[in-house]
C-alpha cells in the first residue's frame, strides 16, 4: 500500500477500536469514532468527554452518523479491501517465511521448506493438509483434539472420527469434503435460480417498460384523436346553433309580420262593418233619389287585399327546426362512431370510453350539447 493509502488509513481510524470507521459519529470538539465504540465508552463512565482530546460535555451529544464520512469510508472500502491476515511458517526461527500449507494433525502452519517431510516421510504423508490459516483451532475438535474431518448430517456439525463413535454412534456421517461437494453442488443451483430469477425480473422490467411506451404512444394518439372529435363537435354544434338562431329570427318576424296581419284584418273588419250598416239602413231608406246617388259608391269593390293568397308558413319554420335538430343528432352520432375506432385496443382502452349504443354516453354529449347551446 503506497505511503498516501497508509496516511489515509489512519485518517480513516477510529482512536478507540483502531480499526476503520463503522458508522462515524463526530463529537462537539470535532473528533470523530465509531458509533458503537463512543457510546459504549460514555456507557461505562460518569462523564461525557472526548476520548481523544478529553473535553467534557455537560449534557450527553445526540450522536448523528457523519454521512460525508460514512461515504468516504465506504468508497475507502471498495477500493481497498481487507486482505486475510498472512499466515507464517510456525518452524521458522529467525526471519518467519510465508506459510504455505496447515497441517491438521500437527496443528503447525508451514513454509516451503518445512513442508518437505510431510511430503516425503510416508507417516506424515497420513496427516491432513489444507490451505494456511491461522486459526486452526477452529479445524480442531476441541474435546478430542483430532481433525473436524467428518459431517453428521443429523446434527449437521462437523465432528471429528471419535465423535463420530462416540457422541455421534449410529449418525449419518460422511466426510467433509463429500459434504462439501453436496453443499457446492446445492448453491451451485440455488445460484443457477437466483441468475434465472434476475433474468425473469430484467425480461419483466423490460416488459413494463415496453408496454407503457406503447400504452404512452396510444394515450396521445387517442387523445389527439379525442380532441379533433370534440373540436369538430363544437364547431358541428357552433354550426346547427348559428341555423337556430337565424330560424328562430325568422320566427320573430314572421310574428311579427303577423301582428301587422292583425291590425290590418282588424281594421279592414271595422270599414266592412261600417259599410255594411250603411247598406242596411240604404235598404229600408223612402229617399230613392239618395238610394241611387250612393249606390255606386257603397257596392263598389273597394280597394281590399286578397286575403286567401296570403299563407302563414309556420310548417315550413317547423320542418327547418325538425331539419337542423335532426343534422346535429346525425353529426353526434357519426362523431361517436368516430369515438369507437379510435378505442380498438383493449389494453389500452378505459373500461367506461364511448362505446357504439352506450345510452349513458349519449345522454352525456346530449347534455353537454344543450349546456352549450343555451349557455
Amino acid at each position: 500500500m503506497s505511503s498516501s493509502s497508509g496516511s489515509l488509513t489512519e485518517e480513516l481510524q477510529c482512536s478507540i477500536c483502531l480499526d476503520v470507521f463503522t458508522d462515524p459519529v463526530s463529537t462537539p470538539c470535532g473528533h470523530n469514532f465509531c458509533k458503537t465504540c463512543l457510546n459504549k465508552c460514555w456507557d461505562n463512565s460518569q462523564t461525557c468527554s472526548c476520548p481523544y482530546c478529553k473535553e467534557t460535555f455537560k449534557q450527553r451529544p445526540d450522536l448523528k452518523i457523519n454521512t460525508t464520512l460514512r461515504e468516504i469510508v465506504d468508497h475507502y472500502k471498495k477500493k481497498s479491501p481487507e486482505k486475510k491476515p498472512e499466515v507464517l511458517c510456525d518452524i521458522c526461527e529467525e526471519r518467519k517465511l510465508k506459510a504455505l500449507k496447515s497441517c491438521l494433525v500437527c496443528q503447525s502452519s508451514y513454509c516451503e521448506t518445512h513442508l518437505e517431510p510431510h511430503l516425503r516421510v510416508a507417516g506424515l504423508k497420513k496427516h491432513k493438509l489444507m490451505d494456511p490459516v491461522s486459526n486452526l483451532e477452529d479445524y480442531i475438535c476441541q474435546k478430542h483434539e483430532k481433525p473436524l474431518d467428518l459431517f453428521c448430517r443429523d446434527d449437521q456439525t462437523c465432528v471429528c472420527s471419535d465423535c463420530s463413535v462416540k457422541d455421534h454412534k449410529n449418525h449419518n456421517t460422511v466426510t467433509i469434503e463429500e459434504e462439501s461437494e453436496e453443499k457446492k453442488t446445492e448453491l451451485m443451483k440455488t445460484q443457477k435460480d437466483l441468475q434465472q430469477m434476475i433474468q425473469d425480473r430484467i425480461k419483466k422490467i423490460q416488459d413494463i417498460k415496453h408496454f407503457a411506451e406503447v400504452r404512452k404512444r396510444n394515450t396521445e394518439k387517442e387523445k389527439a384523436a379525442h380532441v379533433e372529435l370534440f373540436t369538430d363537435l363544437i364547431r358541428s354544434i357552433e354550426r346547427c346553433q348559428t341555423e337556430l338562431l337565424e330560424m328562430m329570427e325568422g320566427q320573430q318576424k314572421a310574428a311579427e309580420k303577423q301582428e301587422e296581419l292583425i291590425e290590418e284584418l282588424e281594421q279592414e273588419i271595422t270599414e266592412l262593418k261600417m259599410r255594411n250598416t250603411e247598406l242596411e239602413q240604404l235598404s229600408h231608406t223612402e229617399d230613392h233619389l239618395h238610394l241611387l246617388q250612393i249606390h255606386s259608391s257603397l257596392c263598389s269593390s273597394r280597394n281590399t287585399r286578397n286575403w286567401p293568397e296570403i299563407s302563414i308558413k309556420t310548417h315550413e319554420s317547423l320542418e327547418t327546426l325538425r331539419r337542423a335538430l335532426t343534422q346535429l343528432k346525425d353529426t353526434i352520432d357519426e362523431k361517436l362512431t368516430l369515438t369507437v375506432d379510435v378505442t380498438l385496443d383493449p389494453d389500452t382502452a378505459h373500461p367506461k370510453q364511448v362505446r357504439d349504443g352506450d345510452i349513458d354516453q349519449n345522454l352525456y354529449i346530449y347534455l353537454y350539447i344543450y349546456i352549450y347551446i343555451t349557455h
